[in-house]
């Protein structure tokens, strides 16, 4: 166990992917004697960050939010904690079970379209070609986006 500094210019409770990337943020802005913080073993805290699913979505209604997915997708693509790779641009499909959801969808397009975000609506047919295990009798459609995918977001605290 290394000694803990006895002073701090800022100490940041908290190491998961929220307190990492303030202190990423600011050593980036040229911010010196920091110190990071938590209760668990890094990296691998036992807040969300540790079993948080990870996905991150282009699509929002609100553009702040689109433009910090697209940021946060761009900052972890190919960056890696110990050899694993963090990012996976897996791409993602919302199915649409009746005429509700699927206007939804429509909307979601509309979204990304909007805020330049690759998206395609997709036929029953279409949605059953990218995932086989689908019973396309039981959707109207589904949207998908390439860009989307899912983030190990303890690896990306630890890198």
């Amino acid at each position: 166990m290394s000694e803990f500094p006895k002073q701090a210019r800022l100490v940041i409770v908290g190491a998961g992917i929220v307190g990492c990337s303030a202190a990423y943020h600011l050593t980036q802005l040229g911010w010196k004697d920091i110190v990071v913080v938590d209760q668990g073993p890094l990296y691998e805290t036992g807040g969300s960050t540790s079993h948080a699913p990870g996905s991150v979505f282009g699509t929002n209604p609100s553009k702040m939010m689109q433009r910090m997915a697209k940021y946060t997708t761009d900052l972890l693509l190919g960056r890696t904690f110990h050899g694993e790779q963090i990012w996976y641009p897996v791409g993602s499909i919302e199915v649409a079970g009746n005429k509700d959801r699927l206007q939804e969808l429509w909307r979601r397009h509309g979204h990304a379209t909007s805020w330049d975000v690759e998206s395609h609506i997709l036929s029953p047919q279409e949605v059953k070609e990218r995932v086989p295990l689908i019973d396309e009798s039981m959707i109207l459609g589904g949207l998908y986006r390439p860009t989307d995918g899912n983030a190990k977001a303890w690896k990306a605290a630890g890198s």
